[in-house]
């Protein structure tokens, strides 16, 4: 009978390769593989958080609809209604839509950093396309006149809003940095600003369709103006008020740099992010003075053990001719002979007949 074992004795059986698996590959098209394979599952999560990224905003959303359905409703009148000046009108109609669209871009990048903003804005820009629409499309027609009423209307009641929106967010911002004192009497401010706006550009459109605005309605609007210029009065008086103590700080941050000793601390309440990122800004900057009063401290001593080291030199060639003056002259003896030296060069004093060696002083 034969062996089933066919390797021979002392050998082990090597396994062969299945016909599944693949040799790896050493050619450069197979490293380029081999990269490209293992780059793959990394891009699948990198696609995904970019796809998630590029998602529109609500506000964009919204802003896009709306521009859509005035669209609509100028189409609707363009056939339907007996407009004289379609021309003027239409070209009016798309220069506003231009407007409309830049105003969207600069709000949604706006938007980003300010959670208010973003339906404040969406507010504005949609009163300024229904009242410029109304506007456009409801101004009696004038053949001399027609497009410098709708572009002298249009440019006001674009300044007007957004210089309330400007306004509303400059005085948030500065609620938002102090004390909530500051806070409520900014946002008051800001909801009087924004309804003098409206209350002073709302006219332009009921001009449209020849209707008289009463006195009443504007003593009105100017009342409520004056109300937004008390409440912007007292929100830069407390904030003035508030910003006392780190005027203070500033001031004797930039007189211990200007003498180069740290600064003094003083403590303050926390009024928010702003202010706490402030007080370690004054922190920091007293640390920097101190840095600098050190160095400078260091400097000075360096210089100092510098000179020193320089008079030091200079005194010690001038010892040695002082040296030089004190040698005495070879002693003798009474009759005059020199004394004999010794082994160390110097005079032998135990020669009988020497004299005696001299005391040093």
């Amino acid at each position: 009978m034969s062996d089933p074992n066919t390797h021979a004795a002392g050998q082990t059986p090597v396994p062969q390769p299945s016909d599944h698996t693949q040799a790896p590959s050493y050619t450069p098209d197979g490293a380029r593989q081999a990269s490209r394979q293992a780059a793959r599952p990394t891009a699948g999560p990198a696609s995904g958080a970019a796809n998630q990224q590029r998602k529109l905003s609500t506000f964009l959303k919204v802003s896009i609809i709306l521009l859509a359905g005035l669209t609509i409703a100028s189409i609707s009148l363009l056939f339907i209604g007996d407009f004289e000046g379609k021309f003027e009108r239409v070209f009016s109609t798309f220069a506003l839509f231009a407007v409309f669209v830049i105003f969207t871009a600069l709000d949604t990048r706006r938007e980003q950093k300010s959670e208010w903003y973003a339906p404040v804005a969406l507010i504005a820009n949609a009163y300024i396309l229904g009242l410029l629409m109304i506007v456009i499309w409801m101004t009696p027609y004038n053949p001399y006149s027609l497009l410098w009423e709708i572009f002298w209307k249009s440019f006001f009641v674009i300044l007007v809003t957004r210089l309330v929106i400007l306004c509303a967010q400059l005085l948030l911002r500065v609620g938002a940095e102090r004390s909530e004192t500051i806070t409520r009497f900014a946002f008051v401010t800001s909801v009087l600003a924004v309804l003098s706006g409206i209350l002073f550009t709302a006219p332009v459109g009921i001009e449209a369709f020849e209707l008289n605005v009463p006195d009443m309605y504007w003593k009105i609007a100017t009342a409520i103006l004056i109300l937004t210029a008390l409440g912007l009065s007292i929100t830069l008086l407390l904030r003035w008020f508030f910003g006392a103590d780190e005027r203070d700080a500033a001031r004797a941050a930039r007189g211990s740099m200007r003498q180069g000793a740290p600064a003094p601390y003083i403590a303050q309440q926390p009024h928010g992010r702003a202010q706490q990122q402030r007080a370690q800004q004054q922190n920091s900057q007293a640390q920097q003075a101190q840095q600098q009063a050190q160095m400078q401290q260091q400097q000075a001593q360096m210089q100092q053990q510098h000179q020193l080291q320089q008079q030091s030199q200079l005194q010690q060639p001038q010892a040695q001719p002082s040296g030089q003056s004190e040698l005495l002259p070879w002693p003798t003896f009474a009759d005059g002979r020199p004394i004999p030296a010794g082994p160390d060069g110097q005079p032998d004093f135990s020669v009988p007949g020497a004299p005696r060696p001299p005391q040093a002083g």
